[in-house]
């Protein structure tokens, strides 16, 4: 039986979404800090074409070993069905059609989930927490809070935003479910590597583009009914994670199309909370920053 150690933590489908100038290539930036010979760094940005089965991949990401034996059922038995699922999910959302999106609904903030927790930056939030967990159990950890944020999520606002009209398309990075809150600063202890706003603070959203021209924005209800006097950084009414709900399965707002300058602001947020890399369809779309006054 053939092992499989090249771990994908986003998946190709999902990447071939944003493909926009080449056939089955991204435009990848790519941040590395050089350490220098006199105790100083430097960093290197570089631009490359590449193909989805190149990039955001890593050897035995979730592998687990029992002496010289490789277990690969983690990327197989658990992440197989649930990108197999969150595909047809966001193939769902990617339409209009509110049968599709009630049928696919838990499988969507499923794959949320999982895709949030599964990244380089995910699994060094979770050994942030416990440094010394084996690869065995941070493995199990992964796994035992990969639903933790469903409930807070569904319950929110869901808005689905439109690129169409924009020259400018979303763009992707390598922890594809972006946490903003625009009360928690960059040099902030929520925004300091790997961390990540709190999903269940008031003020926080969660941005996920769907393809480069359609994104899901999920924000708390009490910050989207009064944004001017809700405090963000306040936990949200009835922040327990882990509970059933009852909600709306078609519930999305699904009309507004936004201009160039929004796309470019959501894209500067993803780069910002991005680990080392960022990809898009375009070269010219990988540098948000020189486009925002």
């Amino acid at each position: 039986m053939t092992i499989t150690r090249d771990n994908h933590y986003v998946p190709q489908w999902y990447q071939k979404g944003f493909i926009d100038e080449k056939d089955n290539q991204l435009c990848h930036l790519t941040r590395r800090k050089i350490n220098l010979q006199n105790g100083k760094f430097k960093i290197i940005n570089s631009k490359k074409w590449q193909t989805s089965a190149q990039r955001f991949y890593e050897i035995d990401l979730y592998s687990t070993f029992f002496g010289a034996e490789i277990n690969d059922d983690i990327e197989k038995k658990l992440f197989g069905p649930i990108d197999d699922n969150g595909s047809k999910a966001v193939k769902a959302f990617l339409t209009d059609d509110e049968s599709l999106w009630h049928h696919n609904f838990l499988d969507l903030f499923t794959y949320i989930e999982a895709q949030k927790i599964r990244t380089p930056k995910g699994l060094d939030w979770i050994k942030s927490r416990y440094p010394k967990l084996s690869q065995l159990e941070l493995m199990l950890e992964m796994q035992a809070l990969r639903t933790m944020h469903c409930t807070l999520w569904s319950e929110g606002i869901r808005e689905l935003v439109s690129a169409e009209d924009s020259d400018v398309k979303f763009i992707i990075s390598d922890h594809p479910i972006t946490i903003y809150n625009y009360a928690c600063s960059p040099d902030s202890k929520e925004c300091q590597y790997p961390n990540d706003p709190d999903i269940a603070l008031k003020g926080s959203q969660t941005i996920f583009p769907l393809d480069k021209n359609r994104c899901l924005i999920l924000t708390n209800q009490e910050y989207g009914q009064d944004p001017i006097d809700t405090n963000p950084l306040e936990p949200r009414t009835n922040a327990i994670r882990n509970r059933q709900s009852l909600v709306s399965t078609i519930d999305f707002i699904n009309c507004r199309k936004l201009t160039r300058d929004e796309v470019i602001k959501i894209n500067y947020i993803i780069k910002c909370r991005a680990k080392t890399s960022i990809a898009a369809g375009s070269a010219n779309w990988l540098d948000p920053e020189e486009n925002l006054e």
